[in-house]
C-alpha cells in the first residue's frame, strides 16, 4: 500500500520556533554556511518537518535549514505540517539528530537521556527505536551523571569516553583536574587511565591507613609520579623511567612490528 504524499506548505520563516528540546550542543557555523550556499544554488531539496502550536509553528525536523535560510534572510520555507504528541516530536527529533556524522558521544546522551527521562521509555525501547544495544544506552545515559570537566573533555574529543570512564572515580576534583590535564596534553590510553585511577586509590588507602581512617590523599600541589604512555606497548610510565635509544625511523619500525 502506497503511502499517501504528503502535502507541502509555505510558511512565514516568522511564525516558527525553535523546539526547547534541540538535542544538538552546539552547531556547526560551517556547516550551516555550506548548506546556505546550497540552498541558494538549488534550493530546499528537504522540506522542514514542523507540528502547530496555536497561530505558530514549532521546528521537529529541518532545525539547520532554517538557520541556513535565516542566514539568506528568506521570508518563507516549505514545510510539511503535522500533528504529532510531544514524544512522536521527539522520537522524530531524535531520529534526524542521531543520523549526523559528527554527533558526539555527549549529544547521544543527551538524547537517550531525554527519551528515558521524560518521556519514560525503557532503555530497551530506546535501543530497539534506534538500532543500538541497551547496554550502549546505558553506557552513555551513565556520561549524564560524570564530572562537568569529564563531560566536556568527552564532548570536544579531548579524551575518548574509555579514558574517561577510567578517570571517573577519581572523587577529588583537584586530583581529577591534575590527571586529565596530563590526559589531554599528553595522551591517554586507557590502560594508563586505569593505572592512574588505581595508584590514587592506592595513595588514598595508604593515607588514610597512616592518618587512622581520617587521611587525605597528597594535594595536587605536592609531587606526584607523572604516567605517560610508553610508545611501543602503550601501558603506563613514570616520566623519567623511559631509556632513550638512538634509533634511525625504520630501526624503532622494526621494532614494532617485531614485538
Amino acid at each position: 500500500m502506497k503511502r499517501p504524499k504528503r502535502r507541502i506548505v509555505e510558511v512565514d520563516l516568522s511564525l516558527l520556533d525553535i523546539s526547547k528540546e534541540v538535542n544538538r550542543i552546539d552547531i556547526d557555523d560551517e556547516k550551516v554556511g555550506e548548506l546556505s550556499v546550497s540552498i541558494a544554488e538549488v534550493g530546499l531539496l528537504v522540506p522542514v518537518l514542523l507540528r502547530p502550536d496555536g497561530e505558530r509553528f514549532e521546528i521537529v525536523a529541518g532545525y539547520r535549514r532554517y538557520l541556513a535560510l535565516k542566514a539568506l534572510k528568506y521570508d518563507k520555507v516549505d514545510a510539511v505540517v503535522k500533528v504529532m504528541t510531544d514524544q512522536e516530536a521527539a522520537i522524530i527529533r531524535a531520529t534526524e539528530n542521531l543520523a549526523r556524522e559528527n554527533l558526539t558521544p555527549m549529544e547521544e546522551a543527551v538524547i537517550f537521556g531525554n527519551l528515558v527521562e521524560k518521556y519514560e521509555m525503557s532503555q530497551e525501547d530506546v535501543g530497539k527505536k534506534f538500532g543500538y544495544k541497551s547496554g550502549t544506552v546505558k553506557r552513555r545515559m551513565d556520561l549524564l551523571r560524570m564530572p562537568d570537566v569529564l563531560k566536556e573533555a568527552i564532548h570536544t574529543g579531548t579524551i575518548n569516553v574509555s579514558v574517561a570512564e577510567e578517570l571517573w572515580p577519581i572523587t577529588d576534583m583537584g586530583d581529577l583536574n591534575y590527571y586529565l590535564t596530563f590526559a589531554v596534553e599528553g595522551g591517554c590510553t586507557r590502560d594508563t587511565a586505569r593505572g592512574w585511577c588505581k595508584d590514587w586509590r592506592d595513595a588514598k588507602r595508604r593515607a588514610k591507613d597512616a592518618s587512622g581512617g581520617g587521611g587525605l590523599v597528597k594535594a595536587p600541589s605536592e609531587p606526584r609520579p607523572t604516567y605517560v604512555a610508553c610508545d611501543l606497548c602503550k601501558g603506563p610510565m613514570v616520566l623519567g623511567d623511559e631509556t632513550v635509544i638512538r634509533a634511525c625511523g625504520e630501526c624503532v619500525k622494526l621494532i614494532k612490528e617485531n614485538m
